[in-house]
């Protein structure tokens, strides 16, 4: 999984970075909710499902900002994640 310190910065265009770190701190949070979700089932607690991920707003810059290439791959692998973790609280008893 790509790491956030691997976001490349480009001169022109890319998206706001503000923007896309609050986007991806959101994903890393639904993450470790989701984390805590599973394991509270599998030691058979009580769990509340986290709401779903909202679309993101991820604003363009025309000056400055994160490579959409490398925000998107990221983002991408941050949403398979939430994906799977979701699956294994279905499968799970």
């Amino acid at each position: 999984m790509k790491n956030m310190d691997r976001l490349s910065n480009v001169l022109f265009g890319g998206y706001d970075k503000v923007d896309t770190l609050q986007y991806i701190d959101l994903l890393t949070t639904r993450i470790y909710e989701l984390e805590t979700v599973l394991e509270n089932k599998k030691n058979a607690k009580a769990y509340a499902m986290p709401l779903p991920v909202p679309k993101p707003n991820i604003k363009s810059t025309a000056l400055g900002g994160f490579d959409k290439n490398d925000v998107d791959s990221y983002v991408s692998e941050l949403l398979t994640k939430i994906n799977e973790l979701i699956v294994k609280i279905g499968e799970e008893p």
